[in-house]
């Protein structure tokens, strides 16, 4: 039995702000979103029989609708900073106050990977 995946998007007042992939059963999947706070307006956007090509258009839908609910940029924590990017990250909340290289969700003081 082959699985199907589905790229689907989530609407609130007529204006996407949700895209997201599953392999389960959508209105299964749609449901979860329900009962976890999502309350939107849920649609099947296309179906594919890879991953992979169903990874791509998500990456597409996103990039083209940017939806508010979506996260869009990942951190790359390789890239070297220079003592003035540091120095502009002190005392912003967004930021690690230990490591100046991580970002943190609102309410914590440092990333996991900092510990303290």
């Amino acid at each position: 039995m082959s699985r199907t995946h589905t790229v689907y998007k989530g609407e609130a007042g007529g204006r996407i702000v949700y895209i997201g992939t599953t392999i389960q059963e959508p209105s299964e999947r749609f449901r979860w979103h329900k009962y976890n706070g999502k309350d939107l307006a849920f649609t099947v956007l296309a179906q594919y029989d890879t991953p992979e090509k169903m990874l791509a258009e998500e990456r597409r839908l996103i990039e083209l609708h940017k939806p508010k609910m979506n996260k869009r940029l990942k951190q790359n924590f390789n890239v070297k900073l220079t003592q003035e990017q540091l120095d502009g990250r002190v005392n912003d909340p967004c930021w690690c106050q230990k490591c100046l290289k991580r970002r943190v969700n609102p309410g914590y003081k440092n990333c996991m990977y900092c510990g303290a």
